[in-house]
């Protein structure tokens, strides 16, 4: 008998957990999805939810236009905010950049030891990219849908700018809930079209991660970049066959020189690109520039742009000319990289891709 109860106690207890288990998977299902919201309510930082405003490690602009600053971030990497220090904690921090760069240790850079770095510091920059981009994309898809609309990033642009939630809820409804500025108005407007370039076909308004990876960094997106030469193309290639001459590249862009100055400001304009093409983009010195070419020219991940940005370094700094790179000829072109002269005394800013 008492063997009978024991059975029946067991029994009860078994039925008991199940009914508990099968209870308690719809109390989690509801307290995940109370979490997916209230996570999608929190607000990301700005800086983190805006697409990149220019191409990190890429030679030209989508208007064509060479990207001198390139050199500087290609050789600093993660050190861009040195030209914002005060001089002798820039010169310190150059100085530490050489010795990680030495690695023979040998008081000079090597053409090898620069590939390696530049490589290095150009693929560092796309896996911290691609991994900050996985985490965001979480974060806008809680429910794993496997895309984020485009209401979605604009309800999350909201609350990133400070509007209550209620409000952005509303907002991206009626559009009538914000009385939005002017910058934002603008910003939404090219962020929009961005995100038009990155939804490839069937568009729906809406971006997978690799999509929104494409939104958020152009530079390192097959697709952008692919639409990039196409522009550029489109842009410059005047009798459209498909190949640029060096005319074609170094003409000038549609305007009326208005003096001496401007017109001296064009002429070292047109140098630049005639060097640029003759020395980098015309691999096989024909004359004209092939979609190979120009492909890679601006695919910061093709090892050749390392090779050839070291022996560009090289050319700019080795005074005593004996092909490798002293610690005093780099703090003596140290405005190469810090302030770049080279350019302006103002940081140039590339275009928006």
């Amino acid at each position: 008998m008492s063997k009978l109860i024991l059975f029946s106690v067991i029994a009860l207890l078994l039925l008991h957990m199940q009914n508990v288990v099968c209870r308690g998977i719809p109390m989690l299902d509801k307290m995940k999805m109370k979490e997916d919201v209230v996570n999608m309510q929190q607000p990301i930082p700005l800086d983190k939810l805006q697409p990149q405003d220019h191409l990190d490690a890429v030679k030209m602009e989508q208007d064509g236009m060479i990207n001198k600053d390139f050199h500087k971030e290609a050789f600093l990497g993660n050190h861009e905010e040195i030209e914002d220090d005060a001089p002798d904690i820039a010169e310190s921090k150059l100085k530490d950049i050489f010795y990680k760069v030495d690695t023979d240790s040998d008081g000079e850079l090597s053409e090898s030891e620069m590939e390696a770095w530049i490589m290095d510091k150009i693929q560092e920059h796309f896996d911290h990219a691609m991994e900050e981009n996985k985490e965001i994309f979480k974060h806008l898809d809680p429910q794993n849908k496997g895309y984020v609309d485009w209401k979605e990033y604009y309800k999350h642009f909201l609350l990133a700018k400070g509007h209550p939630v209620e409000k952005a809820e509303k907002h991206i409804v009626d559009y009538d809930q914000i009385d939005l500025t002017d910058i934002e108005r603008d910003q939404l407007v090219r962020y929009k079209f961005r995100w038009s370039e990155a939804d490839q076909p069937p568009a729906d308004n809406r971006l997978t991660e690799l999509e929104f990876f494409a939104f958020r960094h152009p530079e390192q997106s097959n697709i952008t970049m692919q639409n990039m030469l196409n522009t550029l193309f489109n842009s410059l290639d005047t009798n459209e066959d498909k190949l640029l001459t060096e005319k074609e590249f170094v003409a000038l862009p549609p305007g009326e020189v208005e003096d001496d100055e401007q017109k001296k400001m064009d002429q070292d304009w047109q140098e630049d690109r005639k060097k640029e093409f003759r020395e980098v983009i015309d691999k096989d010195h024909d004359g004209v520039a092939t979609i190979k070419e120009l492909t890679e020219y601006l695919d910061p991940r093709n090892p050749q742009q390392a090779k050839s940005e070291a022996l560009n370094l090289i050319q700019m700094m080795d005074d005593n000319k004996n092909g490798r790179i002293s610690l005093q000829e780099v703090m003596k072109h140290k405005d190469v990289f810090i302030t770049s002269k080279i350019v302006d005394v103002k940081r140039n800013l590339h275009d928006e891709f």
